[in-house]
């Protein structure tokens, strides 16, 4: 999103406290249970641009890695949906 507008916008509607948008992970199968983790790397206004992309990429990453490390097997093979 390059929109300060639109941007500003979409946190009054939403009541305010908005502190970020994501639009990728619209394609995620809503019928599953999933937890997407992104790295946020601009202020979607004008000033949008790649300089801070896979510093934010590397940190989700780190991110998720931990958060994974931290959920014991067994809980996995307990989830919904799990094969």
């Amino acid at each position: 999103m390059q929109d300060g507008i639109k941007r500003d916008q979409i946190n009054e509607l939403c009541g305010g406290g908005v502190l970020c948008v994501e639009m990728e992970a619209a394609g995620v199968d809503s019928h599953r249970t999933c937890l997407v983790v992104r790295g946020i790397s601009d202020y979607a206004d004008s000033h949008k641009n790649d300089k801070w992309r896979s510093y934010a990429a590397g940190r989700a990453a780190v991110f998720a890695k931990e958060l994974l490390s931290k959920i014991p097997a067994e809980v996995v093979e307990r989830m919904e949906g799990h094969n």
